[in-house]
């Protein structure tokens, strides 16, 4: 492995395969930073030790090439600097040719610096490789329209944000106004209609992002608007929400570069999340998934929660672990409440819920499945702990790190605390909060958790009140 300036005619050469290499998590990067990603094979986070990776050195760099040599450009010695752009990496050997692929990004060409490492030692013992390559006829061409493309939704997140956000909110205030069923359902369903939205415009790759983020505006707030007044409870109102679930999975599986590039989900670019649910994604669809388990009825909750969260946690599909027991968390108190159960059995439930997350883990392990989440069981409960601490301090340093993240933090948990202390507290909006709690302790983006939870529980809140209230829900 050989570290090399940007300008190195190894990334113009058909001799090798070709990739774009993210070189850090989160706002910024250093080469510092970089170059202990590079030779510890893990990626390092900007908010905790400087983006200093811990762990012991897998490799060393080398000077002179070999059989299978990987070239790599990284950041300007001096300083940090924003996490915006990605680096070339080329490898040059035996089966490398056209655009490099990682199974840990799922985006031809997008390469994480956590991997190369791995994929020498693997080369060096005979093994195979998370980092390969596939046929391009264009390599270079083809990887500089990614490079656009990633901008682009770099560049139109925070707008289509603002949207999504604007959106719930103008929506809430039309329905305390006129205290309509249809309109409460439309804020319900907004989020649900924004992200549907954004994974389509990416689908259909428009050239800007002021197009990507007028048609999120646009088909948005037409799917939330047409949602609320077509989709009454019980029966519509159910098959609309099996049908988002089935589109935004289905996409997640066969087209993850869609989800990868939607102006809402994960952040590619940022080398945070390369594909699958993110945690403010997660928390967007966590209002959605308890109505449609309410929707079904205490008989048939068990096995929405189980579908929708095995898609949740499947590494081919969300592959979010946390994502896995906050669902579960969410439909075992809905289920609680619904039936009404003693002590004694819902202990019980919560014992075979906690056995149904180890089961799924265990079923996507076994059946090929590869993600944090499948190793983290896998290396046994001390491993579980780990993690856990690692996001529990990932989380205290999210909130501590700007300005703007502890005040969007506080914003989401102040609005969260007004609507629970609101009576009477209907039992989806009580499981609700109680799935939310519990992604504060799992997962590692608070600010996200906190306001997106913050829009969806607004929406919840007066769906279920307005939906309760008439009978529908009961």
């Amino acid at each position: 492995m050989i570290v090399v300036p940007a300008s190195a005619l190894v990334f113009d050469s058909p001799r090798a395969a070709h990739g774009l290499l993210v070189v850090g998590e989160g706002a910024t990067v250093s080469r510092r930073g970089a170059l202990a990603s590079l030779v510890t094979g893990e990626m390092g986070n900007s908010i905790v030790h400087g983006g200093i990776p811990g762990g012991n050195p897998l490799i060393a760099l080398s000077r002179q090439p070999a059989r299978v040599t990987f070239y790599v450009a990284l950041p300007p010695p001096a300083g940090r600097h924003h996490n915006v752009h990605r680096y070339p990496v080329a490898v040059v050997g035996p089966g490398y040719r056209g655009v490099l692929t990682d199974s840990s990004t799922r985006l031809a060409g997008l390469v994480s610096i956590a991997d190369v490492a791995p994929s020498a030692l693997a080369l060096a013992r005979g093994e195979r490789p998370r980092i390969r390559s596939q046929p391009a006829r264009e390599p270079l061409a083809q990887l500089a329209r990614f490079d656009r493309r990633l901008d682009r939704s770099h560049d139109a997140r925070i707008a289509a944000t603002g949207v999504l956000v604007g959106l719930v909110v103008l929506l809430a205030l039309l329905a305390f106004a006129t205290e309509a069923p249809a309109v409460a359902r439309a804020v319900f369903l907004a989020p649900s209609a924004c992200l549907a939205a954004a994974v389509a415009v990416s689908a259909a790759g428009l050239a800007t992002r002021w197009q990507a983020v007028l048609v999120v505006a646009l088909a948005g707030t037409t799917g939330a608007v047409a949602g609320g007044a077509l989709l009454p409870p019980r029966v519509r109102l159910a098959l609309g929400l099996v049908a988002l679930f089935a589109f935004l999975f289905a996409v997640m599986w066969a087209k993850p570069t869609w989800n990868a590039l939607a102006v809402i989900g994960p952040h590619p670019d940022g080398g945070g999340r390369f594909y699958g649910v993110t945690n403010q994604v997660e928390t967007l669809l966590l209002a959605p998934a308890l109505v449609l388990g309410a929707l079904a009825a205490t008989r048939l909750l068990p096995a929405v929660a189980l579908v929708i969260a095995a898609g949740i946690a499947a590494s081919r599909i969300g592959a979010d672990g946390g994502g896995l027991v906050v669902y579960l968390a969410g439909y075992l108190v809905l289920w609680l409440r619904l039936r009404r159960m003693p002590a004694r059995q819902a202990i019980a439930a919560t014992a075979v819920a906690a056995g149904a997350a180890l089961l799924l883990v265990g079923v996507d392990a076994a059946t090929g499945g590869s993600s944090h989440v499948t190793r983290a069981v896998g290396d046994g409960p001390g491993a579980l702990v780990g993690d856990l601490g690692h996001r529990l301090h990932l989380s205290a340093a999210a909130i501590s790190a700007t300005w703007s993240g502890a005040l969007l933090f506080a914003i989401g948990v102040v609005a969260l605390v007004l609507l629970a202390l609101r009576k009477p507290r209907p039992p989806l909006f009580e499981a609700y909060l109680v799935a939310l709690a519990v992604s504060l302790l799992v997962n590692d983006t608070p600010a996200d958790v906190a306001l997106f939870g913050a829009l969806g529980g607004l929406g919840l809140w007066l769906f279920a009140r307005s939906e309760e209230g008439a009978g529908r829900l009961e």
